[in-house]
């Protein structure tokens, strides 16, 4: 490129068209070269497939094409490969773009790790990226000794933590998390799963802050009270909601499962165990499953396909909305009630006691107005491929949000190898779309971007 810069030491600099364009790029050849592996050891022998899986991988999603057979009988490389990607597209690639182009890696961190510029922005990007790559290292290792201590054998305590810390979801066995129907493990990999959601920028301040500082930093963080409360709240609801529904305590099946043995809902403890494990997995778009969620009451159901819209906190590995983009979205519907009231008076919307710029909200409002544009097309898209209308909306909401499971044919114990081949390769786009929050790969598809 004859416009390209040059840093003092003589090396190009990309600017911000070439470093967006690294990004959509990247995570496209990656995905490629991902499905590789599945290809060449015949556990995936359709390209499509393959594709998808390793997308699914690497985009921290955690949605299979892989029946409870072929999860179970591949190599264990195989399978180790599949988590793997996942902890590789949690933050690996990131750390690799920003440590090797770390002026063109500035665009691709900034994208990957929204809302990092407020605990980290001070610093350089690449001693950011650094920091949480420590903090991404250490959680993922603490997690590995933690599940040794409950008994796992060191490759599954590996290849869960590694799915854990990245909130994507893919496991060793094709039961997910409840093959080893144990609470502590549960209950480790519950409590992993809510320190992934919140923002790793936070825990690289209260490193560099003393813990103090940062216990401080979070308790006044609005977004952190957002997102404990909503996980707490959705707990106490579907706790009592399948509490008083009771499972199968004198109730019939629902006519499509008819003849299969409902869960046993009678014990509050039973229900409070299942419902914070289903609630944090969801909302953190892990999407590990110890009970089949999709039998649950229909309003089970929709929160919890609620909590994966909203997702995590911004800057962690979590997917979703983000917590801080439904709270300025709640606030400006606030405002503009507001507003309509009273039309002369001045409504600030407020995070933490700062007022938050205007032109923030209108980039939160187009991001949530673009969501919606593609969530309902392609939803549209995949009926119009005769894909029942549960199953299609569920499954665009799984991989815009990088979820992993829906509900109907692509629910906890399902997978979406009935979806057809074109709609595989939509929702592999749209994997890609919500890891990068659309903005970074959409723009690759304006031509105003690419004009001088």
């Amino acid at each position: 490129n004859r416009h390209a810069a040059f840093s003092s030491q003589g090396q190009p600099e990309f600017h911000r068209r070439e470093g967006l364009a690294a990004v959509g790029l990247t995570w496209l050849v990656v995905a490629l070269v991902g499905a590789i592996p599945y290809l060449l050891t015949g556990a995936i022998p359709k390209p499509v497939d393959a594709l998808f899986e390793s997308t699914s991988g690497f985009t921290t999603t955690g949605a299979t094409i892989l029946s409870p057979a072929q999860i179970d009988g591949p190599p264990l490389g195989v399978q180790f490969w599949r988590c793997f990607s996942h902890w590789l597209g949690g933050f690996g690639i990131v750390l690799v773009f920003v440590v090797f182009f770390p002026t063109g890696g500035r665009s691709l961190f900034r994208s990957e790790v929204p809302g990092i510029r407020r605990e980290a922005g001070q610093q350089r990007v690449r001693d950011s990226a650094r920091a949480l790559a420590r903090i991404y290292v250490g959680l993922t290792v603490l997690e590995m000794l933690a599940l040794l201590l409950c008994g796992l054998e060191p490759y599954e305590a590996v290849v869960h933590a590694f799915s854990t810390i990245a909130t994507g979801g893919f496991a060793a066995h094709s039961d997910s998390v409840a093959y080893f129907s144990s609470i502590s493990v549960e209950v480790i990999m519950l409590v992993f799963m809510v320190l992934a959601g919140m923002p790793f920028g936070l825990y690289d301040l209260t490193l560099r802050r003393g813990l103090r500082k940062g216990w401080s930093a979070f308790v006044q963080s609005t977004e952190i009270r957002v997102y404990v409360g909503l996980l707490l709240g959705s707990i106490a609801v579907i706790s009592g909601v399948l509490w008083f529904w009771g499972g199968s305590n004198g109730l019939t099946p629902p006519a499509d499962q008819v003849g299969a043995p409902l869960p046993d809902y009678s014990s509050l403890g039973r229900c409070l165990r299942d419902a914070s494990f289903a609630v944090a997995a969801i909302q953190t778009s892990t999407g590990f499953a110890t009970a089949d969620f999709d039998r649950w009451p229909e309003l089970c159901r929709l929160l919890l396909m609620g909590l994966g819209l909203i997702g995590g906190c911004a800057g962690s590995t979590a997917g979703g909305l983000k917590v801080a983009r439904f709270v300025i979205l709640v606030r400006a519907a606030i405002r503009g009630v507001l507003t309509f009231s009273r039309p002369r008076a001045v409504h600030t919307i407020r995070i933490d006691g700062e007022a938050v710029d205007e032109g923030v909200v209108a980039s939160v409002m187009s991001y949530v107005g673009l969501w919606i544009l593609v969530f309902v097309g392609g939803s549209l898209f995949l009926t119009a491929l005769d894909v029942q209308l549960l199953t299609a909306w569920t499954s665009v909401l799984a991989c815009l949000n990088n979820i992993g499971p829906g509900l109907g044919a692509v629910g906890p114990i399902g997978n979406f190898s009935e979806i057809p081949t074109l709609g595989k390769g939509l929702l592999s786009l749209f994997m890609v779309l919500g890891r990068l929050e659309f903005y970074a790969l959409v723009v690759l598809f304006v031509p105003r971007f690419w004009r001088s």
